[in-house]
């Protein structure tokens, strides 16, 4: 029978395993106050403003088209990254993989898909949803053992959006992104533009970062 992996073990070995909080710096400097005003969740609400009815008609539609060109511009974005994954593997089964395969209890980082690379863990808007892209939330992460990485995650040591999702059974799926060590930081960033993390389940790592570019 299949020792279940204790909560103090996961502890242990998150402890030496925060890989994702120096990626999003890079990031945010990158992008600048534009991500961090998304992230503080700033966005303001179109309103009867002076501004707005001094507008023409043409004004209103290029804004409307421009915007339509930009939706779809990024659905086909992330449409893309999500058939660049591994086959998507249920959140449950993901979980259950990992404790079945658990052979050394004190290196939790060896086990099921010990491999380097980044992942999304995407929450669905209903089980009946086969589309992967037509996702209701994601949360984008990197590791040097993707397994333990999203495992962690799934048990409560990592995103608590993530977390309660899992606990609260939402349908939830993971793509997986195999990659080497020297790729990851890039790729992982792509991802996060591309899946449009950012503006959903990454918001915190991204507001951590961007409180430490401030203060530095």
């Amino acid at each position: 029978m299949t020792k279940k992996v204790d909560l103090q073990d996961v502890k242990k070995a998150v402890d030496f395993a925060r890989e994702m909080m120096p990626l999003f710096e890079p990031y945010i400097k990158k992008h600048g106050p534009e991500v961090v005003e998304q992230v503080a969740e700033r966005a303001r609400k179109a309103a009867d403003s002076a501004d707005e009815v001094r507008k023409n008609a043409f004004d209103k539609i290029k804004q409307r088209k421009d915007f339509k060109e930009r939706q779809k511009i990024c659905e086909e974005a992330k449409k893309r990254a999500v058939a660049s994954s591994l086959p998507p593997i249920d959140a449950k089964e993901f979980f259950k993989n990992f404790e079945d395969n658990v052979v050394d209890h004190g290196d939790l980082r060896s086990g099921y898909m010990a491999i380097p690379g980044c992942y999304a863990i995407i929450t669905m808007k209903s089980s009946r949803e086969k589309d992967s892209a037509a996702y209701k939330d994601v949360f984008v992460g990197c590791s040097e053992t993707i397994g333990f990485a999203v495992y962690s995650q799934l048990r409560g040591f990592g995103n608590v959006d993530v977390y309660a999702d899992f606990k609260f059974n939402a349908p939830m799926k993971i793509l997986i992104y195999p990659c080497e060590l020297s790729k990851m930081q890039e790729k992982c960033i792509s991802l996060v533009d591309d899946l449009q993390s950012i503006s959903s389940y990454n918001k915190w790592e991204a507001m951590a970062a961007a409180s430490c570019v401030e203060t530095k």
